[in-house]
């Protein structure tokens, strides 16, 4: 009866590491300076020839922030390193919309309570069966209250191979929600323009409809005077929005590139020609 359960445990000591190398292991979660952070995937493997959706999840203490692409008056946005096995190759941050973070005459832009940032990784064409890929982020960032703490965090994954990968159940609904909150391509039957005055740009849109709340978001730094207010003016069409310069912009811009976010907080990308008065 012994020599039998031994024979039994050999024959099936081979499956039991076979069927380790083929299950993801769980999301490594790192406790940093007022946030815990993890890196997941969207699916629980990885197949040759695909599009991999990587996520960087933040949850953050109440009342702490991290920054979007531009931080707006102060801050810095958090940086990603990756280390990849060879042949994979990993996109920009996909950014969420942010929020408007003011503090007495300053506006930052970034995250408050939880953010993913979504990744995209490109996988080879010559994947062999039974491989596992390693994957390591070095990630940085700038975590701020009244004061700001810099952190960093090494985080890992590893995603055996499969020749169709199944989702990650456990965190699809985290990956839809950022999904939702990612910017929306410019509508190709909008228009978008500003004109420069002396102080102000003037941001005209004309869409399918009056806009009677929007915000602009800039993309680049020192255009625009990011805590004064931004008045609406409705038109048959669209808006025309008022955007105090920047007392750093020294010098005429060409465009005027950012995010529009429209009432129920639905953001899309905009370019705007300027036109010099």
């Amino acid at each position: 009866m012994c020599l039998l359960s031994l024979a039994c445990m050999r024959l099936l000591a081979p499956l039991s590491l076979l069927l380790l190398a083929c299950a993801p292991l769980p999301a490594q979660i790192v406790e940093a300076h007022h946030a815990r952070m993890e890196l997941l995937a969207e699916r629980d493997a990885v197949a040759s020839h695909q599009r991999l959706w990587l996520g960087v999840h933040f949850q953050l203490e109440k009342g702490w922030h991290i920054y979007w692409i531009n931080s707006g008056d102060s801050g810095q946005p958090p940086a990603l390193r990756w280390q990849l096995p060879f042949g994979f190759h990993a996109g920009e941050i996909h950014w969420p919309r942010p929020e408007k973070l003011k503090t007495s005459q300053l506006a930052d832009y970034g995250y408050e309570d939880e953010v993913v940032l979504l990744v995209p990784v490109q996988t080879p064409y010559d994947l062999k069966h039974n491989f596992v890929v390693n994957i390591d982020l070095d990630a940085k960032w700038l975590i701020c209250r009244e004061l700001c703490i810099p952190d960093r965090a090494h985080l890992h994954l590893a995603l055996p191979y499969s020749t169709i990968p199944p989702p990650d159940t456990a965190h699809a609904k985290l990956f839809a929600n950022a999904r939702k909150l990612l910017p929306k391509v410019w509508p190709s039957h909008w228009q978008a323009m500003a004109t420069s005055g002396k102080d102000d740009f003037v941001l005209t849109v004309q869409a399918d409809g009056p806009f009677h709340e929007a915000e602009f978001f800039p993309l680049e730094p020192n255009q625009i005077e990011n805590a004064a207010p931004q008045p609406v003016r409705a038109t048959a069409r669209g808006a025309k929005i008022t955007l105090k310069k920047s007392d750093l912009l020294v010098k005429p811009i060409s465009e005027l590139k950012g995010l529009l976010v429209l009432r129920g907080g639905d953001a899309y990308q905009i370019v705007a020609p300027v036109t010099q008065q």
